[in-house]
């Protein structure tokens, strides 16, 4: 089974993805671990700018789906039986997941119903990005929107998850998530 989440920025798609491969030792692998792993074989620093110019080279000469077409070609080599993806953002991006694995392949969708307790919980985390002012939070929202079209693969998920309650109560719902869809 390969899972994958979506959501809006700071709902917590990649806490939930941690704690699934922390809690119960399953392999994790990132859309970010795929340009950093191509950057170093350029030989390039790990900068952000080299990261981006990474991300745009190959996406140019490879096409949009080349990042996640990679990802399904590690978790293929591995021969293990479960693994989690996360960075999955435009629908193309869930497609070619879906396409590789048909019924093995499943998709979370990881909301905060409330957009200001989801920007209280992202400036909590301390991250200069994320403590930006609700109005610049709002328009990164919009510019992520136009350039992911992340409300379309939320459309495409299999699974709700809210993420509403405390950190206890999402630890409660991924644990419950594992064993309905993993154990």
């Amino acid at each position: 089974m390969v899972i994958a989440a979506v959501g809006k920025n700071g709902t917590g798609k990649d806490f939930f993805l941690e704690y699934l491969a922390k809690t119960y030792a399953l392999p994790l692998i990132s859309i970010g671990d795929v340009v950093r792993e191509l950057a170093v074989g350029d030989g390039l620093e790990l900068t952000r700018d080299n990261l981006h110019k990474t991300s745009q080279k190959y996406m140019s000469a490879h096409g949009q789906t080349f990042f996640p077409s990679q990802i399904c070609e590690k978790i293929k080599a591995s021969g293990r039986p479960h693994y989690l993806v996360s960075g999955i953002r435009p629908p193309s991006d869930v497609q070619v997941l879906k396409d590789a694995f048909g019924t093995d392949f499943l998709l979370a969708d990881v909301v905060i119903s409330d957009d200001e307790v989801r920007y209280a919980r992202m400036a909590a985390r301390g991250s200069a990005r994320d403590n930006v002012g609700t109005d610049e939070f709002r328009r990164l929202d919009a510019q992520e929107e136009s350039i992911f079209r992340t409300s379309e693969s939320e459309k495409m998920a299999d699974v709700l998850l809210k993420n509403d309650g405390t950190a206890e109560d999402f630890f409660a719902a991924a644990d419950a998530f594992y064993a309905k869809y993993i154990a």
